[in-house]
């Protein structure tokens, strides 16, 4: 007795020799907006807006590239440590907490 073949992870079965493909999303988009002043307190706006697909990033690198892209694009640099800035933050320990590690 032949088996069935294992269906492909993404890929579903919708009857009549049909089937729908299914691919997560890998973009990451960032929005922003840049407004200039202008006489007669009237501004102009304009829309920024960056798509990065991580499609092709291993996924123990999505969050370094997270970091680097608000650094760069981000307009708000947060850091916790001037020497390695993309580390990832050590959660402190409340004073009653002496005993956890």
């Amino acid at each position: 007795m032949a088996t069935k073949p294992k269906p492909k992870p993404g890929i579903f079965h919708i009857g009549d020799g049909s089937h729908l493909i299914v691919k997560s999303s890998t973009i990451v988009e960032m929005r922003d907006y840049l407004k200039l002043m202008i006489a007669d307190n009237k501004s102009v706006d304009l829309d920024v807006v960056i798509k990065a697909d991580f499609d092709k990033i291993p996924p123990q690198y999505h969050q370094l590239f997270m970091q680097m892209m608000s650094v760069r694009y981000g307009g708000i640099v947060n850091i916790w440590d001037n020497t390695h800035p993309f580390a990832k933050p050590v959660e402190k320990k409340k004073w009653w907490q002496f005993w956890k590690r």
